[in-house]
C-alpha cells in the first residue's frame, strides 16, 4: 500500500541517493561496510515515502542485505538549504548464515521481516539538483541481527513524468510506446558463503498500463554455478515511473520464478523474485536496461541475477 501511495501521488519531487558507510552489529559484536540505495517521493511539504536497498556487509557467520519501504517526516531548520528528517518502516532481509552444526562450507539462506528506522540530514546547495545526505539508521528483527548503520551519500533530484493523477491541465501524462521486448546477459551469483557464480540471460516482454504500473513475462536462464543450474518462466508486476520525458526510468518489481533446477532432479519450484531496474533511452525505439533480480528460495539456493541488455519499444 505504501508503494501504491508513492506512485499515485501527483509528482512533487523525487530524490535518488546512493550512499556508503559502516555497520555495527551487537550480537555478534562486529563491524563491516554498509551500502544503500534510496528513492524518496515527496507526498506533502513535510511528508515523504521511500523505498530502498541496504547491504549490511560481511561479518562472521552473516552476509545480510534487504529491501525497505518507509515514511519520513521532514522539516527545514537553521538554513533553507538544510533539511532534517525522521522515519521508518518494514525491512525484508536476506541473510546468508553458517548452517548450525554443519561443515564450514554449509550455509542457510534466512529470510524475514524487521524494522528499519532512523534520521537524515540533507544539504541542498542553492538551486542545484545535486545534494548531500547523512543517514543514521537502526534495524531490529525478532530472530536475526540488530544493527546500526551510518551512511553518507550523494543524491540527485529527479522530475517524474506522470502519476496516476492528472496533471495541472487535467490530462494524465502518457508515453508514446507501451510495449517493450528486452534481452540481456549477465551473471547469477548464489547467496552462499563462497558466492559461486555463472553466466545468466533473459528474454522478456514488458507492458506499461499507465505512467507508473507495468508488468513483464519472460524466460530466465542461470548457467551452472556448481550449486544451481536453473531455467524457468518469470512473471512480475512493476512500479516504474519515468523521468525527463521518458528518457530514464527507475523501477522495483516483485513476482514469481517458476523454475527447473538440474541440481534438483524432478524439481519444479515456484521461487520468489524481487527486482530493481533502471533504463535509459538512446534512440526513439531503443533503450538500455539494467536489472538486478533477487531470487528467494525455500531450500537455501537464493541468488542475485545481475543483467545488462537492450530493449525495443513499440
Amino acid at each position: 500500500m505504501l508503494l501504491l501511495a508513492l506512485a499515485a501521488t501527483a509528482a512533487r519531487g523525487q530524490d535518488l541517493v546512493i550512499s556508503a558507510g559502516a555497520m555495527q552489529s551487537q550480537q555478534p559484536d562486529a563491524r563491516s561496510f554498509a551500502l544503500g540505495i534510496t528513492y524518496t517521493h515527496e507526498l506533502t511539504e513535510h511528508l515523504a515515502a521511500g523505498i530502498g536497498y541496504r547491504n549490511e556487509g560481511h561479518i562472521p557467520g552473516h552476509h545480510r542485505d534487504g529491501h525497505v519501504a518507509n515514511l519520513w517526516l521532514k522539516a527545514t531548520a537553521f538554513s533553507p538549504e538544510l533539511t532534517f528528517g525522521v522515519g521508518g518502516g518494514p525491512y525484508y532481509y536476506f541473510d546468508t548464515t553458517v548452517a548450525e552444526g554443519a561443515a564450514p562450507e554449509q550455509f542457510n539462506n534466512a529470510h524475514g521481516w524487521g524494522w528499519l528506522y532512523g534520521a537524515t540530514m540533507t544539504w541542498r546547495p542553492g538551486t542545484s539538483r545535486w545534494f548531500y545526505q547523512l543517514r543514521v539508521e537502526r534495524t531490529e528483527t525478532g530472530h536475526n541481527l540488530d544493527t546500526t548503520l551510518i551512511l553518507a551519500g550523494v543524491g540527485y533530484r529527479l522530475e517524474q513524468d506522470g502519476s496516476f493523477k492528472a496533471n495541472s491541465t487535467g490530462h494524465a501524462w502518457r508515453r508514446e510506446r507501451d510495449d517493450e521486448v528486452f534481452g540481456a546477459i549477465g551473471q547469477t551469483i548464489v547467496n552462499s558463503l563462497e558466492s559461486q557464480s555463472a553466466g545468466a540471460g533473459t528474454l522478456e516482454y514488458r507492458h506499461a498500463f499507465n505512467p507508473v504500473v507495468r508488468a513483464s513475462l519472460g524466460w530466465m536462464h542461470e548457467n551452472d554455478s556448481r550449486l544451481t543450474r536453473r531455467d524457468g518462466v518469470i512473471v512480475e508486476g512493476w512500479l516504474e515511473p519515468s523521468f525527463s520525458n521518458d528518457r530514464y526510468t527507475l523501477g522495483v518489481g516483485a513476482g514469481g520464478y517458476f523454475s527447473v533446477d538440474d541440481y534438483r532432479p524432478g524439481s519444479k519450484d515456484l521461487l520468489g523474485l524481487v527486482t530493481m531496474t533502471a533504463s535509459a533511452r538512446f534512440a526513439s525505439h531503443w533503450v538500455g536496461r539494467f536489472q538486478w533480480h533477487r531470487v528467494a528460495s525455500r531450500h537455501d539456493r537464493d541468488s542475485d541475477i545481475i543483467l545488462l541488455g537492450m530493449g525495443y519499444q513499440f
